[in-house]
């Protein structure tokens, strides 16, 4: 358990996000993960995120895991009921896959499934409560288990857009390591001032704060962000650095990298996501390491 020995030794976490495929073609998931081996802590695999229909995250980080590298398996709570969420918990841990946490999923219109029914039977927060009635030896309904597992727990923090919203974040992320996790992922930075300021309204919590960098991969991405994802601000000169980018893909990765650097200074780790481009993980790695 690496990543747990690195999560109290509180250096910097690199962690990447890869998406598993829509299909059972393991090939570039493979390719893409070998090229990850010995740069990063963890990789964190999410859960049919954007209501898109893949394979699911506990084979995705199966395999990682058979590759070697060590695998943060996302749980959507809009999927599962609380039967479902503890059977494959239990299942987590029986095949070797102990870092886990809980989405709240996103809406099912955004999809590719229609006519699919959301669940939602339990939050984010109680999911953390159920794994943790777990690991003490008791399922949801009080019953005794035949051995407990154990998990390394984390949370993500919602999205802020004011200092008001921002402090009821951080109180949840607080409760949130009270009920057990030991490592928080913030949303997408594009404002470094922003989220120091989210950083000191936190404090220290005692869990280890990691702030996700998105990779711009687009102009016409960036407006869309601003517009309909809450609390992103995507500034017009990083819009017009990549408007006027030769080669705005490699700008792009530049871009990542700068705020991965940037987090350094306020916070103990960073989660790259790279939206499908998951061949520039190692391109934003290597300038982020420098």
């Amino acid at each position: 358990m690496a990543f747990a020995k690195k999560l109290k030794s509180k250096d910097f976490c690199y962690l990447a996000e890869m998406e598993t495929p829509k299909g059972v073609d393991l090939s570039a998931f493979v390719n893409n993960a070998d090229r990850l081996k010995g740069r990063v802590d963890a990789v964190l695999v999410p859960d049919l995120s954007h209501a898109v229909m893949r394979l699911s995250a506990l084979a995705g980080a199966l395999m990682l895991k058979d590759l070697g590298l060590e695998t943060i398996v996302s749980f959507s709570c809009r999927d599962r009921n609380r039967l479902a969420m503890q059977g494959d918990l239990l299942a987590a841990h029986v095949l070797g896959l102990p870092n886990v946490m809980a989405t709240e999923g996103e809406a099912l219109e955004l999809g590719d499934q229609p006519g699919a029914k959301a669940v939602q039977d339990l939050s984010p927060a109680e999911f953390l409560a159920a794994a943790k009635g777990l690991c003490d030896g008791r399922d949801m309904g009080g019953r005794e288990l035949q051995g407990p597992p154990s998990f390394v727990l984390g949370a993500a923090i919602g999205p802020w857009t004011d200092a008001a919203s921002a402090a009821s974040r951080a109180a949840e992320a607080r409760q949130a390591v009270e009920m057990g996790a030991s490592f928080l992922i913030a949303p997408p930075v594009f404002s470094l001032p922003d989220f120091a300021a989210f950083a000191q309204e936190l404090g220290d919590s005692g869990a280890m704060l990691m702030g996700s960098v998105l990779l711009l991969k687009s102009v016409g991405m960036a407006r869309y962000l601003n517009e309909n994802m809450p609390g992103v601000n995507v500034d017009e000169d990083t819009i017009r650095r990549l408007r006027g980018a030769s080669d705005r893909p490699a700008e792009a990765v530049k871009i990542a990298a700068e705020t991965v650097q940037g987090l350094k200074e306020y916070c103990n780790g960073a989660l790259l996501v790279t939206a499908g481009w998951e061949d520039r993980l190692p391109d934003i790695l290597e300038l982020a390491t420098r």
